[in-house]
């Protein structure tokens, strides 16, 4: 076991290379006097492997592997392995490791779960690399990065701009003489298009799934009624709210506008395996980077899909939009690189080619160089991504603070009381009161 004494001379050996490295580097003009090494210079030459962990489709796999190989070509010394899954199980998994202490050395964070993540002592504080210019956030949103950061301390970096919207396919909505959804669309207006379209479609197809289990989809909904998901570290929106949330639901299914109780118990997050994908549905709730997928995956590539704002609440006291980090991606806190951790995420976010082969799959860049960079060589179908961004930046209000420590249990309970009303294993009144009462419970206990 080497001794503190020893430690410290290491160290201070290890700072002396690093400065000649620095010193020597053909990017090191850009780095400030006095400060450490950029990620445009190699650290050190001992042999490194990290991992990376992320969930998504497969088109975010593909392009996400594409970017590693071309990190690895530049770093030969650094190795990345790769673990990536779908959104469904991948905090259960990455809770599991947490708590094992054999977490990824990079992981992909949700606004979600950064605070409670964060203040579990999980996440790697990336401010030191921020300040030495390892880590460059200087053309970052100022809002992206305070939403990356908990008690003044920056715990992630967004890797895309992003907002929740309802993704249609145009093509079905002109066969059937249906007009498209316009920004002041409302929850009625939505409604009755998801009745026409089921109706004139014929069995077996619907104008939406039912996603009243989806906590983040409701809190829009609640965020029109004046409140968010949570306030004062209890549960926001009132049991009135969510009763209204609920039976709107519950009356889109009897009608049949929405998929039934069993095709949405049957449903995953996969997108190749939506409703909207596989031809059963004109409508879908998605965020804006998926668009994207949902055109590379939908079963009928000759139809065309475009996307519109979260329709309006019937006399809403504010609009419910807002702009979103796509994704975030983080360090482990226990990792044994630090300092290549945040070179990586450096290069995923500031590096032109990295950027370049990302595109805008995890939302629109948050670099603004970056993203005067991609203008001109943007598809038609990234095109819309921006164009949407655009929409929802006019038409929005600012995003609630990051979620309270208990989130996660409270968002699996709130499925759960879907699909008890949904399967009529309780009333409305009775499966709100009673997620209510938990959810005030689980967060009584991380205060």
């Amino acid at each position: 076991m080497k001794t503190k004494k020893t430690k410290g001379l290491l160290l201070i050996v290890s700072s002396v290379l690093l400065m000649a490295t620095a010193a020597c580097s053909s990017g090191g003009g850009n780095t400030p006097e006095g400060a450490a090494a950029t990620a445009g210079s190699e650290p050190s030459a001992e042999t490194i492997e990290l991992r990376m962990t992320w969930w998504g489709s497969q088109t975010r796999h593909d392009l996400t592997t594409k970017m590693i190989a071309l990190f690895e070509e530049k770093y030969p010394n650094i190795t990345i392995k790769p673990e990536y899954s779908g959104w469904d199980g991948y905090f259960d998994k990455l809770s599991t490791q947490v708590a094992g202490s054999n977490a990824p050395d990079i992981i992909q964070m949700d606004y979600a779960f950064l605070s409670d993540y964060a203040k579990r002592g999980t996440l790697l504080d990336l401010t030191p690399y921020s300040s030495d210019g390892t880590l460059r956030t200087e053309e970052h949103d100022k809002s992206m990065i305070d939403a990356g950061s908990i008690d003044g301390k920056l715990y992630a970096v967004t890797l895309g701009v992003n907002a929740p919207g309802v993704v249609y396919n145009a093509t079905v909505l002109q066969e059937l003489g249906i007009a498209e959804p316009e920004e002041s669309w409302t929850w009625k207006d939505f409604a009755e298009m998801s009745n026409q379209i089921a109706e004139k479609k014929g069995s077996g197809y619907y104008g939406t799934p039912d996603i009243s289990g989806t906590t983040n989809m409701f809190e829009i909904y609640a965020r029109q009624y004046g409140t968010g998901l949570f306030a004062d570290n209890q549960l926001g929106p009132s049991q009135e709210v969510i009763t209204n949330w609920f039976n709107y639901w519950q009356e889109l299914r009897d009608s049949g506008g929405a998929t039934t109780p069993e095709i949405t118990a049957a449903m995953t997050n996969a997108l190749e395996t939506r409703p909207l994908s596989v031809g059963q549905s004109a409508f879908d709730f998605a965020w804006s980077n998926q668009l994207l997928t949902y055109l590379n995956v939908q079963k009928d590539q000759s139809h065309k899909l475009k996307m519109q704002v979260i329709p309006h609440g019937e006399n809403e006291t504010k609009i419910g939009e807002y702009l979103k980090p796509g994704q975030f991606i983080s360090g482990n806190a226990k990792t044994e690189h630090p300092k290549e951790v945040a070179m990586l995420i450096d290069f995923m976010v500031n590096d032109p080619e990295a950027t370049a082969i990302l595109g805008s799959e995890r939302g629109v860049p948050v670099n603004a160089s970056i993203r005067e960079q991609l203008k001109p060589t943007l598809t038609e179908s990234e095109q819309l991504v921006f164009d949407f961004i655009d929409l929802v930046s006019q038409h929005s209000s600012n995003i609630d603070p990051p979620y309270p420590q208990g989130f996660s249990e409270i968002d699996k309970n709130f499925k759960s009381a879907s699909e008890q009303i949904a399967f009529g294993q309780g009333s409305i009144e009775q499966v709100t009161e009673q997620f209510i009462t938990g959810s005030n419970q689980i967060l009584g206990k991380s205060k």
